[in-house]
């Protein structure tokens, strides 16, 4: 059996054409009207991880620990509906950097991800 980029879509309800989500990080601001990785961060996972927290300094590849101890530490009972995005796509995140499109290392995943 193979599986092919459209089961794939299928499954995960993913566009096959149009511009693609990922790429070089150069001029990131120019997608994102002006806005740094910094206050991407701060705004879709609640937190902005540290240059202890990734590969290197200046690089946006994180630490999969990072996402478990910081964003995905648990929610409270009365979360807000925003805490509740957050923790979903640092879990969304750990998977893809996991078990989807794992690195070398197994423990790291690359914030363009979220595309």
């Amino acid at each position: 059996m193979t599986i092919t980029l459209e089961d794939v879509a299928y499954q995960l309800g993913l566009a096959t054409e149009g511009e693609p989500v990922s790429g070089c990080m150069t001029g990131w601001e120019s997608f994102y009207e002006g806005r740094t990785m910094e206050d991407l961060c701060q705004q879709l996972l609640g937190a902005v991880p540290g240059e202890n927290d990734r590969q290197a300094a200046g690089k946006w590849v994180v630490n999969m620990t990072w996402f478990r101890d910081r964003v995905c530490q648990g929610v409270a009972e009365d979360a807000t509906e925003e805490r509740l995005m957050q923790y979903t796509r640092g879990y969304i995140m750990q998977i893809i950097g996991g078990m989807l499109f794992p690195d070398a290392s197994d423990s790291r995943v690359h914030m363009r991800n979220w595309g």
